[in-house]
């Protein structure tokens, strides 16, 4: 029996993820069966979109195994989406879900979440992916990062699984999982390497010319940064624009490349004093040293902590 109290008679729709039945059926969750394993998920975006975010699944496992509710995973990020939390989470139940069906040897796995934009796109997602993720407008499709990784997953899940929508704080047990996504939103520590913020600030460089890669020798300059974005699984491409202390003005814009990380350290139309590692060919900026203040009309930056 659940901790948090089970119960949930609601109409729910469900997805079938058994690897011989992908069809989707409307079926009535009037009497929870007890011997399925439950993993109850939310996702969260403090500030949608772009703000940051957070997942949570707790585990109710069948009653014959007699043992207690668990908390499988809470995560936060750093800049994100709802949408993406709510898939991020689905595609984390479905890990465990892979690990519980070989130790478990549970017969049915059920995967229970209220987030409609799950529900409504799953069953879209195996089509997006033969059309090249665009949709049947020809558009393209948010988030197909996510949905690719859960479509590969799928199948990995040696039982059948299958998602459920029930509607939010509908029971004890999905208010504690919708809690603690809050709560793990409010304490990021994990990049989303997916998300793209869509912005891009004003270079401060005159003239059109564009970024070239900048030959780094291990030096500490002043740089205002003007864009950035994912180049791979652990670093991030920035562009900035280059401080001449000489000459108190910016110069030249150039990109080098970072840890995502560092990366969420570096704000858009921001300054700062960084050091560069010793690398022509893969230049890359190795720490953040402080934020300054910078004016065109001054011979050189001014520390935000003199100013």
């Amino acid at each position: 029996m659940s901790a948090f109290g089970g119960g949930l008679g609601a109409w729910t729709w469900t997805l079938s993820f058994s690897c011989l039945c992908t069809s989707l059926e409307l079926a009535p969750y009037m009497h929870p069966d007890p011997n399925a394993l439950k993993i109850y998920v939310d996702g969260s975006a403090l500030k949608n979109p772009g703000g940051p975010g957070g997942i949570a699944g707790i585990a109710e496992f069948p009653e014959n195994l007699n043992r207690d509710d668990e908390v499988l995973f809470e995560e936060g990020y750093f800049e994100t989406t709802n949408n993406r939390m709510e898939l991020r989470a689905c595609i984390r139940a479905l890990e465990h879900a892979r690990q519980f069906a070989a130790l478990l040897r549970c017969p049915r796995i059920i995967v229970i979440s209220d987030s409609m934009y799950l529900n409504d796109s799953h069953r879209r997602a195996p089509y997006w992916k033969k059309n090249g993720w665009k949709n049947a407008d020809g558009k393209l499709v948010e988030n197909e990062d996510l949905w690719n990784e859960l479509l590969l997953l799928r199948p990995k899940v040696r039982t059948s699984t299958e998602i459920q929508w029930v509607k939010g704080k509908s029971a004890p047990i999905l208010k504690e999982v919708d809690r603690r996504a809050k709560a793990a939103a409010k304490q990021p520590t994990n990049v989303d390497r997916g998300f793209r913020g869509g912005k891009v600030a004003r270079s401060r460089t005159p003239g059109r010319s564009a970024s070239t890669l900048f030959s780094a020798r291990g030096q500490e300059l002043v740089i205002n940064v003007y864009r950035k974005k994912p180049a791979g699984r652990a670093e991030d491409k920035i562009y900035f624009d280059l401080f001449s202390e000489d000459k108190g003005e910016f110069t030249a814009k150039y990109h080098a490349f970072t840890t995502a990380e560092i990366a969420h350290e570096l704000h858009r139309s921001h300054h700062y004093r960084v050091r560069f590692n010793d690398s022509p060919k893969h230049p890359i900026i190795e720490s953040v040293l402080n934020d300054v203040t910078v004016d065109n009309r001054t011979p050189a930056p001014i520390p935000n902590s003199q100013v």
